[in-house]
């Protein structure tokens, strides 16, 4: 039903075509690593207590963004999160020049380009961020889940509460429903068999965006 690239699939990367989109994969050799170099954008972006607020590089530990297995965002968060720290650590530095000049060779507009990081050898935790890139990247997919959502929501709303607990000590609320598809498709939380079924049968048959890895 969808293809599944490994991260370093497409290397070389291209002129970006008119309407392509595509998935920056960045890979981490250990999860401290990366939690030094993308913790502080996430907590900004989505952290349930301080998103929208600045923390400081000696906060890292503390974020629950440091316990995360991989990181997604939109090149467009990442500017406005990079926008908001303003001063950033050499870790973070690092990701920013990587990032920007993948950017310049590719082209093309901020819309175009989506982010996600995982620990190397960990593809449990790339296809769950696969799965944001689709959901960021496919208007009428994000619709639909947004509509089996409710439809949870009404007809197992003891099953919803459950799931909005687990999440509500990690994740903002504005982002429960993407993490609700990707974190059901990829079997991380017991759910009926239904469910799952039917998020597989609203998929694009075809990941709507190439993977391009870049380099740290």
């Amino acid at each position: 039903k969808r293809e599944k690239k490994s991260a370093g699939s497409n290397s070389k990367q291209e002129p970006l075509q008119d309407g392509k989109r595509v998935t920056f994969v960045l890979e981490f050799p250990s999860m401290e690593n990366m939690a030094s170099c993308l913790a502080r954008v996430s907590a900004f972006l989505e952290d349930p207590k301080h998103h929208g607020e600045v923390s400081k590089p000696s906060q890292v530990s503390q974020l629950v963004s440091s316990r995360y297995a991989g990181h997604n965002f939109s090149l467009k968060s990442f500017k406005q999160a990079l926008s908001a720290i303003g001063d950033l650590t050499k870790e973070e530095a690092k990701v920013k020049q990587a990032i920007f000049a993948a950017v310049r060779r590719g082209g093309g507009g901020s819309e175009a380009y989506y982010i996600i990081a995982h620990v190397r050898k960990d593809a449990k935790t790339l296809q769950h961020e696969k799965w944001h890139a689709t959901y960021h990247f496919d208007d009428e997919y994000r619709s639909r889940v947004a509509g089996v959502w409710g439809m949870v929501k009404k007809g197992s709303p003891a099953w919803a509460e459950q799931f909005e607990e687990h999440l509500s000590d990690k994740y903002a609320a504005h982002v429960w429903v993407d993490e609700f598809q990707a974190i059901v498709l990829n079997r991380e939380y017991e759910c009926a068999t239904k469910i799952v079924n039917l998020l597989q049968s609203i998929l694009p048959k075809k990941e709507p965006f190439e993977t391009v890895a870049v380099s740290l």
